[in-house]
């Protein structure tokens, strides 16, 4: 059930309101190689297992911090932004309609994983978006096939009709404006 007007949403531990949501989809297969490491964070993303000891792709980098005390005090204690799933999101879409849903799931041939995924980001949580992104490219089993491009989801504003494709090509998924435009410090890999 989406919340009244006004209401704002808690999302990746942040309080947000809720006109400013985003529709993600993605589809596509993860290879088998994944570390150990890899694969404990990204079933915590998706739901799936308890948050790993250590955070390996990058959705940690850029939480949000606030100052205790005065921030011009050389003392000034911050208290930062604990991390939290990016794709664990389950149930009744607040903004988009429809379900949330995720699924992480074993292939078998080829080996590997194969991911599903329907969320609602609002941009205060795109810096771990995009830090997702940016790993689920290369360790996709399209990523080494030279310069063809291949679909892997959209994303859109929840008040248009008009998506914005997102592709994976030569092991990395283009990034829509939005989301370049709402990470303005970004210094991924």
């Amino acid at each position: 059930m989406s919340p009244p007007v006004g209401v704002v949403a808690v999302r990746l531990g942040k309080v947000c309101p809720v006109g400013d949501m985003y529709e993600v989809v993605l589809a596509m297969d993860i290879r088998a190689d994944v570390t150990d490491d890899e694969l404990a964070e990204l079933l915590w993303h998706v739901g799936q297992g308890p948050q790993p000891e250590r955070l390996t792709m990058g959705t940690d980098n850029f939480l949000g911090t606030r100052p205790l005390g005065d921030p011009n005090d050389p003392d000034c204690e911050w208290d930062t932004d604990e991390p939290a799933p990016v794709f664990d999101q389950r149930g009744v879409g607040w903004k988009i309609g429809g379900a949330l849903v995720v699924e992480l799931v074993r292939r078998q041939k080829p080996d590997g994983w194969s991911l599903t995924v329907r969320q609602e980001f609002h941009p205060d949580s795109f810096y771990q978006l995009r830090a997702l992104l940016d790993w689920l490219g290369p360790h996709s089993v399209n990523a080494n096939v030279g310069d063809i491009p291949f679909f892997v989801g959209y994303m859109r504003f929840y008040e248009e009709a008009e998506i914005t494709p997102l592709v994976l090509l030569n092991g990395r998924i283009g990034l829509p404006e939005a989301i370049e435009s709402h990470t303005p410090h970004w210094q991924g890999a």
